[in-house]
C-alpha cells in the first residue's frame, strides 16, 4: 500500500517538473526570440521563469530523495561493517530531517510574511515560492522517514531489498 503511494507521489512529481521545465523552455525561448527579433520584452517571463525554477529545485530534491539519489561522500563509511554504514545512514536521514523541519517551520514563517507580496508583472502573491520550498521539505522528510524505516530494518537482518529496487525505479 505504501509502496503505490510512494509511486503515485513520484509519478506526480515527475509530471510536474517536467511540464515545469517544459514551460520554462518555452517562455524563455520565447522571450529570447522577443529581444532579439521583435525589440520587445515580456514583463511577466522573468517572474515566472523565477517560479518554476524554485519549483523544479525543490520537487526534483524530493525526487532525489526518494530515489536514494541525493550526492553524498560515503567513501569511509563504506569501509565499515554493514550495520555500522546503516548506522551511519540512519544519522545522516535524522540530521537531514531536522535540518529539513527547520527549513519547512521558516518557509512557513515566510510564506505569511509574502502573502500580501505581490509580483510586480504578474500580480501573484511571492510566497508562492516559498510554498515550494515547504512542499518540497515535507516531501523530504517523508522520503527520509521511508529511508530511515528502510535502514532500521536492514539493522533489525530484514531483507528490504525489494522494497529498495522499487523505491528507485
Amino acid at each position: 500500500m505504501l509502496l503505490k503511494v510512494l509511486d503515485g507521489i513520484k509519478l506526480l512529481l515527475r509530471i510536474i517538473s517536467c511540464v515545469m521545465i517544459c514551460c520554462l523552455t518555452i517562455i524563455v525561448t520565447m522571450q529570447v526570440v522577443n529581444r532579439n527579433f521583435f525589440d520587445h520584452a515580456f514583463t511577466w517571463v522573468e517572474e515566472v521563469a523565477g517560479m518554476a525554477m524554485v519549483y523544479v529545485t525543490f520537487l526534483g530534491a524530493a525526487m532525489a530523495t526518494i530515489n536514494n539519489t541525493n550526492t553524498r561522500i560515503d567513501f569511509f563509511i563504506r569501509l565499515l561493517p554493514s550495520k555500522g554504514t546503516y548506522a551511519f545512514e540512519i544519522l545522516g536521514d535524522l540530521i537531514c530531517i531536522g535540518f529539513l523541519g527547520m527549513v519547512s517551520y521558516l518557509s512557513t514563517g515566510l510564506m505569511e510574511k509574502n502573502m500580501k507580496i505581490f509580483s510586480p508583472a504578474l500580480k501573484l502573491p511571492m510566497a508562492i515560492n516559498y510554498f515550494a520550498i515547504l512542499l518540497g521539505c515535507v516531501l523530504m522528510i517523508v522520503f527520509y522517514l521511508v529511508r530511515l524505516w528502510l535502514d532500521a530494518q536492514k539493522i533489525a537482518g530484514k531483507n528490504v531489498g525489494m522494497i529498495e529496487e522499487e523505491l528507485n525505479k
